[in-house]
């Protein structure tokens, strides 16, 4: 029994920090295109599906979305959809945010 209770415990911890390399990335890039103004994306859910298809020349095997608010430094919060490809070792590679009002 304390076997499956340490292994749900390092999944969940796991699972909780790939979760958020997509919003980090997803940040990172929208603070870049605006010029450097600084946002923060708060996830309120995340998915990770299987894509397993070729755009270009790059495999993308997983597409991961979610949803959330992002406030940046001088505007109040906004909610927002993003969408992230990951390339193969699961690191993002390109991503995009929606306003979802």
């Amino acid at each position: 029994m304390k076997r499956i209770v340490l292994l749900m415990g390092i999944y969940l911890c796991m699972t909780s920090v790939w979760a958020t390399e997509a919003s980090k990335f997803a940040e990172e890039q929208y603070s870049k295109q605006t010029g450097n103004e600084r946002v923060h994306i708060t996830v309120k859910k995340e998915h990770t599906v299987e894509y397993q298809q070729k755009i270009g020349e790059q495999m993308i095997p997983a597409i991961t979305y979610g949803y959330g608010d992002m406030k940046a430094k001088k505007r109040k919060k906004c909610r927002i959809t993003y969408i992230c490809l990951l390339d193969e070792n699961c690191n993002p590679i390109w991503s995009y945010i929606f306003p979802s009002k």
